[in-house]
């Protein structure tokens, strides 16, 4: 077993490592493309890795560049936080946070809450302390888990950190038995930015999650074999799809840790010999480049590109088949509340004359797909209406905000279906094209879905500010934020910079900071928001500053930052 020393290469090992589970337990589960195990019963959530670790307990499972774990050294590992979380009350149902780092050690983890029967809820670690103390406060956790050195924070529940951790994870071997989820139990909460101004958390059930699992099991074809990169924050869905998933039928996962570079994460693929990538459309633009090292002797056992989130550049598609044609491309959709994923595509061919988008597919194998307009369904090719999607992976509801689930889960014939307010159209052979969403305000930033309307109520809780507008403008190839704050005093813009760096996360924190008198504020409002955009884009592409003024008569002029108030 390893003495867990987070972040550092120092794991000592222990012989004689045994898992206590039952001998009928080997089989794969039924996700398995393998034909043996297909008819295979579903494991309960906290068993995914029990036949892994009883076919290869000696096989390294995952790495993260610093630690690796074997498949019994995981399943044992679970084990034994499992039974810490039982000795501090966790119970069926219960909602455990984790803060979530990109580390070997957390499919363990989320394991572990599962085989309590409890619920997992990760959180991106690197929030402001703030925004996470606000999230704990609504989750009410039986217990809080972090991997790093902070103090406690406080929440009304019990607190595991590092130094417990690892305790447990070099102390004796424990065993646990696992409580199984009820099948429309919650079994993990996912927080993403919403029109709310708040966070807002998917919740979903255990049998959503592995009707999940083996319906894109079907298109993705992990296997044994497989070797797996993956990208995702833990904080975020897809790390279920590209790291629990794998695991669960014995492949190996890679977690990569580094600055997001493309040569360093072309360097990953061919090192560690990955059969399948899974990366969001911003970081498989990244590691595409030029397209001059997308080869197959740099990428020799590539099998399976996938990308998604927001639809990708067809530039970027097309140079993966042009250069890998034997490499099957997928492109995947769909919003967390309807786990994860729930429409792709198999691009088989290259349109070199594509300008648009290639098409987000059809539904999952187990999910259904309509285009709406007016409470009817569309059928014709070309006409755009508003995507929805049902099934059994639609989401119990959203944490703590009924009254945002009733008015987007709709029961269409004893079948759940989820309003996405994505504009979308079919093609003549039947594919759904996505064109936009319907709420202009949403955008998405560093492959993140965001809605502005969260950033626009962050600041305007800071005192002195009288109006803001928050947009998204391009600078230097990039997307960046833009807020202007509206106020009598020039030092508010300032202030509002320090307020929203404290309840924020880095990536919807502005960039660009636009100051606007109050005695102006009449003209900003009647000046045409597109002639806005288009001057602020040209004065910061003229400019390094990063601060501006907006005048009365609409100029955009840059300004020496001012220091917040004490």
């Amino acid at each position: 077993m390893s003495v867990i020393k987070f972040g550092t290469r120092n794991a000592t090992r222990r012989a004689g490592l045994r898992v206590v589970v039952k001998a009928e337990s080997v089989a794969l589960p039924p996700w398995s493309i393998d034909p043996a195990d297909e008819t295979s019963p579903a494991p309960a959530l906290g068993d995914l890795l029990v036949a892994p670790a009883l076919k290869w307990p000696d096989r390294t499972a995952i790495n993260d560049g610093d630690v690796s774990y074997t498949f019994a050294q995981l399943e044992q590992g679970a084990q034994a936080v499992a039974a810490r979380l039982t000795e501090q009350g966790v119970g069926a149902g219960d909602r455990v946070a984790v803060l979530a780092e990109k580390r070997a050690v957390m499919p363990m983890l989320a394991i572990a809450i599962w085989k309590c029967g409890a619920v997992y809820a990760p959180l991106d670690a690197a929030e402001p302390g703030a925004r996470l103390q606000g999230l704990l406060t609504r989750l009410q956790p039986a217990v809080v888990m972090s991997l790093d050195d902070r103090d406690p924070i406080a929440s009304a529940g019990g607190w595991l950190g590092r130094e417990q951790l690892a305790a447990i994870l070099s102390g004796p071997a424990a065993t646990h038995s696992t409580v199984p989820h009820r099948p429309e139990q919650a079994a993990y909460i996912i927080f993403a930015s919403s029109p709310t101004g708040e966070p807002q958390g998917v919740e979903n059930s255990a049998d959503g999650l592995r009707a999940y699992f083996g319906n894109h099991n079907q298109v993705l074809r992990f296997t044994s074999d497989s070797r797996v990169l993956s990208l995702s924050p833990f904080h975020v869905d897809v790390s279920m799809e590209d790291t629990l998933l794998p695991l669960s039928l014995g492949a190996f996962v890679y977690q990569f840790r580094n600055l997001p570079a493309g040569a360093v994460m072309r360097a990953v693929l061919g090192r560690e010999r990955i059969t399948h990538l899974i990366a969001v459309s911003m970081l498989l633009a990244m590691i595409t480049g030029d397209g001059r090292q997308i080869t197959r002797a740099k990428l020799p056992g590539l099998e399976t590109v996938m990308t998604g989130a927001q639809v990708c550049d067809p530039g970027v598609i097309n140079i993966w088949r042009q250069q890998l044609p034997e490499t099957r491309v997928l492109h995947a959709f769909g919003p967390p509340e309807a786990t994860i994923f729930c429409l792709t595509n198999e691009i088989g061919h290259e349109d070199a004359e594509r300008t648009t988008a290639y098409p987000i597919g059809r539904p999952l194998r187990g999910m259904d797909a309509k285009i709406m307009k007016d409470g009817v369904e569309l059928h014709q090719p070309g006409v755009q209406g508003e995507l929805w999607v049902g099934g059994e992976q639609v989401m119990r509801g959203y944490f703590d905000h009924p009254e945002e689930t009733a008015r987007l889960v709709i029961d269409l014939d004893g079948t759940p279906y989820f309003r996405t307010g994505d504009i979308c159209s079919y093609e003549p052979d039947g594919n759904i094209v996505f064109h936009r969403h319907d709420d202009e305000e949403i955008t998405w930033l560093a492959g993140r879905r965001t809605h502005l309307g969260e950033i626009r109520r962050a600041a305007l809780s800071c005192s002195g500010v009288d109006r803001v507008t928050v947009a998204v403008i391009q600078r230097n190839r990039r997307d960046v934020v833009a807020l202007v704050v509206v106020s009598e005093a020039r030092r508010a813009v300032a202030d509002t910079e320090a307020h929203l760096r404290s309840s924020l996360p880095d990536y919807m924190r502005p960039t660009l900071l636009v100051w606007s008198p109050a005695v102006s504020a009449t003209s900003t409002a009647e000046t045409d928001e597109r002639q806005f955009v288009q001057r602020l884009t040209t004065a910061a592409q003229q400019s390094n500053s990063n601060y501006f003024a907006l005048s009365a008569d609409g100029a955009v002029e840059p300004i020496e930052k001012v220091e917040p108030c004490l």
